[in-house]
């Protein structure tokens, strides 16, 4: 199943980057068959895709589309030769990816115009990275003896 999501998606992002731009398509088509068997095409394959993104000047929509693609290309291709019981397509790692893709298009699309969000945005950024930290983060306690236990 996973060779299969990492062929399908390789064949997507593709088609992606030939829409985009016709002349990508044969160096992506390369670099994703390589991509296959050695994670530094995958990862080539990606980059060239963000390149055309940014040549081509698309819109909103297909930036985002383009994105999740070279998500499970990369989360799949890199995961073919892994033993079997590696699962990378979960549900976690979909609803994430379709979910920061739609806040971004959201985000992108949404005519509000505030001067003072590049100033908030990358204090916002550290305390959430900090909640989340935080929740994922072992609590540990101290005993009476000065001994960390887990808790």
């Amino acid at each position: 199943m996973i060779r299969f999501l990492a062929i399908l998606s390789g064949v997507l992002l593709v088609a992606s980057v030939t829409l985009m731009t016709p002349w990508a398509g044969i160096p992506a088509l390369i670099l994703v068959a390589a991509g296959w068997w050695f994670r530094l095409g995958a990862v080539a394959a990606v980059l060239l895709a963000i390149g055309v993104l940014a040549f081509a000047d698309t819109g909103v929509l297909a930036a985002a589309a383009t994105g999740l693609v070279a998500t499970t290309y990369l989360l799949n291709a890199a995961t073919v030769a892994a033993p079997v019981g590696v699962v990378p397509t979960t549900v976690p790692s979909v609803v994430g990816a379709v979910g920061f893709a739609a806040v971004a298009v959201g985000a992108a699309l949404l005519p509000l115009r505030l001067a003072w969000v590049p100033i908030a945005a990358p204090v916002l950024v550290i305390v959430l990275y900090g909640l989340i930290i935080q929740g994922v983060a072992v609590k540990r306690r101290r005993d009476d003896d000065g001994t960390a236990a887990a808790g």
